[in-house]
């Protein structure tokens, strides 16, 4: 009934005409607003709480992709020709978020909202300087360390104990960064749009369009400067960034927070109880005075298994939400290789792909995602929150059928038996006479492959003879329709951005209308939690099927797990909403003999118990919900 209500609420929001919010907002004020020129809103839009937050998201986006996009070049810079260390660094940043998420979550809900902030912001960047001037020192007496005495053993430990060190500094600095987007992100934003749905969804696309421009151009900014400068420079440039600009969000956080009062007063643990139970309490009759119940003293095995113990209730929190299949099904979509990710740029470039086209049709997919923000704040104000994920969902899987084709298009090296064909055993495993000679073998390429270990040597084979070494391009002289394949895998991976990221949108604006304020941080840590987790599943598959014949069988899991997660979505929306879609009006008109006509926004519609006339035919959703089995036979 309350999912009822809300639809309800937002088919009225909807329609209402556009002189009503003029009059609630006041005429005067909207009529000076009106004679206002271009250089007096600017001036307004620069000196508004709404332009700090966007600036001190910026700051932090910037920052935070430059880092994420360097640190793992500096990590193979420090171990050459082996992507271990990288591995590693993407291994225990997973767990940590796994294990963590829940915790941190729980600490920004009992914390007050600028503490919460400005710690996640000082451990974050501080960890990112701390880190940054490691490996900075670690580039510039990287010679004198291996010149150390005391043997192979000693320096081995020296090498390992900074490689130990700097992992765990970017792991904090991970965990950080986390808790400064939940806090920003998801719990001020609601408190700034103060209850205005709209205004929260054009603040939330806001955000997103900003992290979705810095993930483009900045590791381009930092790539420019180790490439043409040095990797030392690049190292000591990031740490003078997040030095800057630490001291300068720290400022813009003192400013929102001042400029917006709500943010001082935040809901504890506990306090939502109490004052349901006041609610609910007659005045005229009070209840029987009880005498205050002391809590139970905490044990000896609540302060051992204390974080163990917050992990298990913040996973139990975010279950016990209304809203929980739609974030459990955002996170499914995190388990797939249907995106821009390395593994997806390796096996491109297996196929034929050069540079500049994977690189083109990155962007290309980037400014779609972008396009997505823009389509979602007017597609949410004329049909609803629910209804733009259906569609947002429907369009993404939908343009992923294309992906799905490509596994059998001409071109597809896509092989279902490879791993049990004879012919995959290699002429080094067979015994040979002495007077029979090897042909040419298969070797890899270094420094070929963005891959770990043996995947490299399936991933990107190069024939090369016993002698000479001399590689040849496997896609030379190949003919256009071999790229039948490729050119549908990319296609729907391109266009598939606008829809994915407008679903994103639509479910974190979903937990943020549903989650209590005092639970908003540790659900969002466990939905982060959730995303890692199957985010690493995808990495985990990879090194069970390495082979590009075996992609195929990732391309359809990945679509398996896409469908899964947009149907878990609908399924809530339809206990939510109490249907997916308005059958029943269409079959009434399908019935010979029916008097019903398709209505337009021109035409009357009335009320068939009161026959009083309704604003429009969306208006038809606002009346009584009908009895359990007329909905189930006029609604899906």
């Amino acid at each position: 009934m309350a999912g009822r209500e809300e639809e309800i609420e937002e088919d009225q929001q909807r329609l209402r005409p556009e002189k009503d919010e003029r009059t609630r907002e006041g005429t005067e004020e909207t009529g000076h607003e009106d004679q206002k020129g271009c250089t007096d809103r600017i001036k307004d839009f620069v000196g508004s709480t709404v332009f700090l937050v966007y600036t001190e998201a910026t700051l932090s986006t910037w920052g935070d992709r430059m880092w994420s996009f360097a640190v793992s070049l500096f990590l193979i810079d420090l171990s050459p020709g082996s992507l271990r260390l990288t591995a590693v660094y993407g291994f225990s940043k997973s767990c940590a978020v796994l294990l963590l998420g829940a915790i941190i979550g729980d600490w920004i809900d009992r914390t007050a909202r600028l503490t919460a902030v400005r710690v996640s912001l000082v451990v974050q960047n501080g960890s990112v300087v701390l880190c940054s001037v490691v490996l900075s020192l670690t580039l510039v007496y990287r010679t004198q360390i291996e010149k150390l005495q005391g043997g192979w053993v000693m320096t081995l430990c020296q090498t390992v104990f900074i490689q130990v060190v700097l992992i765990f500094i970017a792991v904090v600095a991970i965990l950080a960064g986390q808790a400064t987007r939940i806090c920003l992100n998801k719990d001020w934003v609601v408190v700034i749009a103060g209850g205005d749905k709209e205004k929260l969804a054009k603040l939330n696309a806001a955000m997103r369009r900003i992290d979705l421009c810095s993930k483009i151009l900045a590791p381009v900014v930092v790539a420019q400067i180790m490439t043409f400068v040095s990797m030392l420079v690049g190292a000591v440039f990031i740490a003078g960034w997040n030095m800057v600009s630490m001291v300068i969000e720290y400022y813009l956080y003192h400013r929102v927070y001042v400029s917006v009062p709500a943010l001082a007063v935040k809901e504890k643990k506990g306090e939502e109880r109490k004052k349901g139970r006041d609610k609910n309490e007659d005045p005229e009759n009070p209840p029987d005075v009880q005498p205050v119940q002391k809590k139970p003293p905490t044990t000896c095995f609540q302060k051992m298994f204390k974080p163990v113990l917050t992990l298990v209730n913040g996973w139990k929190t975010y279950f016990q939400q209304t809203c929980f299949r739609a974030g459990f099904g955002l996170s499914l979509l995190y388990m797939t290789f249907l995106g821009f990710d390395n593994i997806m740029v390796g096996f491109v470039y297996t196929q034929g792909l050069s540079e500049l086209a994977v690189s083109l049709l990155v962007a290309a997919g980037a400014l779609l995602g972008v396009a997505g923000t823009f389509v979602y704040p007017p597609l949410r104000k004329k049909v609803g929150l629910h209804r733009t994920g259906l569609i947002s969902g429907t369009l993404h899987w939908s343009i992923l059928i294309l992906c799905v084709a490509s596994v059998w298009a001409p071109g597809s090296p896509f092989d279902p038996f490879y791993y049990t064909r004879a012919s995959n055993v290699t002429l080094t495993d067979v015994t040979l006479p002495p007077d029979v000679s090897l042909p040419p073998t298969y070797t890899p390429i270094s420094n070929s492959s963005v891959f770990p270990g043996s995947f490299n040597e399936t991933i990107f084979p190069t024939l090369v003879d016993n002698t000479t070494a001399v590689p040849e391009d496997p896609t030379e002289g190949r003919p256009l329709w071999m790229y039948t394949s490729v050119a549908l895998l990319m296609t729907g991976v391109t266009l598939g951005r606008i829809g994915l990221w407008m679903y994103d949108l639509t479910v974190t604006q979903i937990f943020q209308e549903t989650v209590g304020e005092n639970h908003r941080g540790v659900v969002f840590g466990v939905q982060n939690s959730l995303n890692f987790f199957m985010d690493m599943m995808h990495f985990l598959l990879v090194i069970v099927l390495p082979a590009p014949e075996t992609f195929g069988f990732l391309i359809l899991l990945s679509f398996v797990f896409t469908v899964a997660g947009h149907l878990l979505y609908a399924s809530y929306s339809r206990q939510i909403r109490g249907h997916l879609f308005h059958f029943g009006i269409l079959c009434r008109m399908c019935k010979p003999g029916s008097s019903h006509k398709l209505v337009t926004s021109a035409d009357p519609v009335h009320d068939p118990a009161t026959q009083a006339p309704l604003t429009s035919p969306e208006n038809a959703d606002s009346q009584e919900e009908p009895t359990p089995n007329t909905e189930e036979k006029t609604s899906v």
